[in-house]
């Protein structure tokens, strides 16, 4: 009997040695994994976009579809600030009930340096401002290889203003 308890105490401590050694190990391995490089800087555009035209219908029902266009200007402390490009937009509405509706949308900002791309699905309930976040789906120029998000908030009178932040 006495072999027999030694047996297995014997292999007790060793799965536990094997456990320590185990967990000792894989905390090791997790401390010197790579950690993701923090963006070394993220580039940050204000802009300010002004409806020049539009093919929105007055009464929208699911399906509906339109495109924009207008200027783009730099954000000066709440004011347009230098014209910089333009903006074209097309839209699509997803869902609609008796408060407003959610659009699918798709836009290219255009400037001298280069243009963003933009996709989003923004709801545009009660009254405005209206918002929310866009992806940034690509670019040229200097904005080549974009990455990042916008932004982007409806202030009525056809003006919107586009925070887009990359991170590239």
């Amino acid at each position: 009997m006495p072999r027999i308890r030694s047996r297995r105490l014997t292999a007790c401590a060793l799965t536990a040695v094997s456990v320590v050694l185990a967990t000792t190990a894989l905390t090791a391995t997790a401390g010197a994994a790579p950690k993701p490089a923090p963006k070394d800087s993220v580039k940050v555009l204000d802009w300010l976009a002004v409806r020049q035209n539009s093919s929105k219908p007055e009464h929208l029902r699911v399906g509906t579809d339109w495109t924009s266009h207008g200027h783009l200007y730099t954000h000066k402390k709440g004011r347009l600030g230098k014209k910089i490009g333009d903006i074209s937009s097309h839209c699509s509405i997803a869902d609609r009930n008796r408060h407003g509706y959610v659009a699918l949308c798709h836009r290219v900002l255009r400037t001298d340096h280069g243009s963003i791309s933009l996709s989003d699905a923004i709801d545009r309930f009660g009254r405005h401002p209206h918002g929310g976040r866009s992806a940034v789906t690509g670019g040229t120029g200097a904005y080549a290889d974009a990455e990042g998000q916008a932004e982007i908030t409806f202030f009525g009178e056809g003006r919107a203003r586009f925070l887009i932040k990359l991170d590239d």
